[in-house]
C-alpha cells in the first residue's frame, strides 16, 4: 500500500490520480455505446456533454467530501479547493451530476432518465477504479478488526482494520455485473439507474456501519445518511409514483 505509482526526480505519479484520470477517459465511451444503444446519438455525447458534466462531477464530489469530512478542513478551510484535492465523495457527485443533467437534457430535448441509465455503467466502474486509489492512500479504511484479511494502516493506531476501500469493490463489481446484464432487457427509463443506485446506497450504508469513528450525533455517518436518501428518492422512482420514467425504450 502505497499512494505513489511510480516517481521520476520531483515527478510523482500517484495511484489516485491515475485512477480517477481512468476513470473519467473511460466514461466518455462507455456512456457513449450505451447511449447509442438506448437511442441517444453518440455524437450528442461526446461532442456537447462529455467535457462539462465530468467537470461538474469532480467539482460535486469534492464539495460532498469537504461536506462530509468538516474536521479535516477546520483548522485550514482553504485546503478544500488548494490542489491536490486529495478526498472525493461519490453522493456529492451523483447530486451535482444529476443537477447538471436535468438541465442539459432540458436543453436538447433528452430524456433525463434515458441518459442517466446510459451512464450508469460508466459511473460503477468510476467507483471500483477511485477506490483502488483510496485504498493505496490508506483512506477510508474502517474499524480495527481481528479478522485474517484486516490490514494494518500507517498512521492509523488500533493495529488491523477493515479495507472498506475493496470491500465497496467488490460489491460494487457484483452490481455493475447486474447492471450489464439488465441492459440487455430495456427496462424503462431510469430504472437501470435508480436500482443500481439503491444497491450501492445498500452497500455503503452496511459498510459505513464498521466506520465508528466517523459517526454524528445521531449515530450514522454522513454517508448513511446521504444513501438513505437515495435509497427514499429511489423507492419513489421504481415503485410509489406510476409517472417517474413509466415509457419503455423504443
Amino acid at each position: 500500500m502505497h499512494p505513489v505509482l511510480f516517481q521520476l526526480g520531483p515527478l510523482a505519479l500517484r495511484w489516485y490520480g491515475v485512477m480517477m484520470g481512468l476513470a473519467l477517459f473511460l466514461s466518455v465511451p462507455i456512456t457513449a455505446h450505451f447511449g447509442e444503444r438506448f437511442g441517444i446519438p453518440r455524437t450528442l455525447i461526446i461532442d456537447r456533454l462529455a467535457v462539462p458534466f465530468l467537470a461538474s462531477l469532480l467539482v460535486g464530489a469534492r464539495i460532498g467530501y469537504v461536506v462530509s469530512h468538516p474536521a479535516e478542513f477546520a483548522g485550514d478551510p482553504l485546503a478544500a479547493v488548494r490542489p491536490p484535492y486529495a478526498g472525493l465523495a461519490s453522493h456529492g457527485s451523483i447530486a451535482a451530476g444529476l443537477l447538471f443533467l436535468w438541465w442539459w437534457c432540458r436543453r436538447h430535448a433528452v430524456s433525463l432518465w434515458r441518459l442517466a441509465d446510459a451512464m450508469t455503467p460508466a459511473l460503477l466502474l468510476a467507483i471500483i477504479l477511485v477506490r483502488w486509489g483510496n485504498f493505496m492512500n490508506g483512506e477510508l479504511f474502517g474499524d480495527p478488526t481481528a479478522l485474517p484479511w484486516g490490514i494494518a494502516v500507517p498512521g492509523l493506531p488500533g493495529g488491523p482494520r477493515h479495507p472498506l476501500p475493496l470491500y465497496e469493490m467488490a460489491g460494487t463489481a457484483i452490481i455493475l455485473a447486474w447492471t450489464l446484464g439488465r441492459a440487455r432487457h430495456r427496462p424503462r427509463d431510469g430504472a437501470l439507474f435508480w436500482s443500481a443506485m439503491m444497491m450501492s446506497s445498500v452497500l455503503r450504508f452496511a459498510l459505513d456501519l464498521l466506520r465508528s469513528q466517523d459517526r454524528t450525533a445521531v449515530s450514522l455517518t454522513l454517508g448513511q445518511m446521504a444513501a438513505l436518501v437515495l435509497l427514499g428518492w429511489g423507492a419513489w422512482f421504481l415503485w410509489i409514483d406510476p409517472r417517474a420514467g413509466a415509457h419503455r425504450r423504443p
